[in-house]
């Protein structure tokens, strides 16, 4: 890896939006492989996508990356907290909101009107859809995959935290701090070392994975490099291998198998961009767009289909339907995210002008000179008069 400095960036990378887009299809392929291992259909096609559940380190890493890439010049200033907290998280909820909503409709549709397509087990309790609704720690959700919002938004606290002041920076190097230390008691088959009711979450592994992303900002930021070919190589290969030896509760063996390789293929196609020696096709930067809207749809579709298929007795077809379905969900969020999602984002973060009554002083000058035109008025009435 060769080195030399620079301080230049763009303002938005193609690169990342295809890495985005790559995430979203790993998670929603590995989601259709597992399905299929639900209903006992084996597919040697879908079983290339075991590892795709490192999607979700690929996002934790690229949104390290782009949080500190657009919001690193507002450290230090707590003017600046409320517009990044409200862009940060209207970008969470709303779209999150809506999809509920309408996933909740249908869940309920189910029960009433075909019971058998019921694609989870959800009892409406008060308590769980507030979490839900808020994204709470440990809530469950008709979305299955909104756990990974939690940490995006515990994420956006912490980074908010150095928005404030500079010197908070202390809290979240002692909650990293404390999380390598519970990692190395758990490797060496001790209890951790910081146990309390949320410390899996707060002291999380996922975090190290946004640190990768913001170490890798820096990096880019402060040099101009070229990783090798032959690394990026070697980076995918330990990333889908990694799937291989790895489950989704194996949390340390994901940041090492998916976190650090993540982070360097998202550094290698950065430079590769700035150098421009490749280039994306359009659908794929498109769906980077609406990766998000991909990512939260797409556990409720599968699961339908496939139980629909299932017992109208078409077990043949339901391979071929869902690698369809991938398909239509990825055209169908790019249209939702063009015509719902951005317009609605934009509607929400444009500041409209606010009606002002007229400040006093600007009401007197108005009534002086309202007074002074009279006075004039009456003047030359008078003069008009004696002539």
């Amino acid at each position: 890896m060769q080195l030399c400095s620079t301080n230049t960036l763009p303002k938005s990378f193609a690169s990342v939006q295809a890495l985005r887009a790559l995430a979203a299809l790993l998670v929603t392929l590995f989601h259709v492989s597992m399905k299929m291992e639900d209903v006992a259909i084996y597919s040697p096609l879908l079983r290339c996508f075991k590892a795709g559940f490192g999607g979700v380190d690929l996002f934790f890493v690229i949104s390290g990356f782009i949080i500190t890439h657009t919001n690193g010049s507002k450290i230090n200033r707590p003017d600046q907290l409320i517009p990044y907290l409200k862009k940060r998280f209207g970008r969470i909820y709303v779209i999150y909101w809506l999809v509920l909503v309408a996933a909740s409709v249908l869940f309920l549709w189910l029960n009433a009107f075909a019971p058998s397509l019921k694609w989870l087990s959800y009892g409406f309790n008060p308590v769980e859809i507030a979490k839900a609704l808020t994204l709470l720690p440990f809530h469950e959700s008709l979305l299955p995959v909104t756990w990974t919002l939690s940490y995006e938004l515990y994420f956006y606290v912490l980074f908010g935290l150095l928005i404030v002041s500079r010197y908070f920076l202390i809290i979240p190097v002692l909650l990293l701090g404390a999380t390598l230390l519970n990692g190395l008691a758990t490797g060496a088959g001790q209890p951790p070392l910081f146990a309390f009711s949320y410390h899996p979450f707060l002291l999380s592994p996922f975090t190290l994975e946004f640190c990768f992303g913001v170490v890798a900002y820096h990096l880019a930021r402060r040099n101009a490099f070229d990783i090798h070919p032959l690394l990026m190589g070697l980076a995918a290969g330990l990333f889908f291998l990694t799937g291989e030896w790895a489950t989704p509760a194996d949390y340390w063996l994901r940041i090492g198998g998916f976190g650090l390789p993540a982070m360097v293929l998202l550094l290698g196609l950065i430079r590769w961009e700035a150098s421009n020696r490749f280039s994306y096709p359009d659908w794929l930067t498109k769906l980077g767009d609406a990766s998000y809207l991909l990512y939260l749809i797409h556990v409720p579709a599968i699961m339908m289909l496939t139980q629909a298929l299932m017992i109208l007795g078409l077990a043949n077809y339901v391979v071929v339907a869902n690698v369809l379905l991938v398909a239509f969900l990825a055209w169908f969020s790019w249209l939702a995210h063009r015509w719902v999602e951005k317009p609605l984002l934009h509607w929400i973060h444009t500041s409209r002008p606010k009606t002002v009554a007229p400040k006093k002083a600007h009401l007197e000058t108005i009534r002086y000179e309202s007074v002074a035109v009279s006075v004039l008025h009456t003047q030359n009435d008078q003069a008009a008069a004696l002539s």
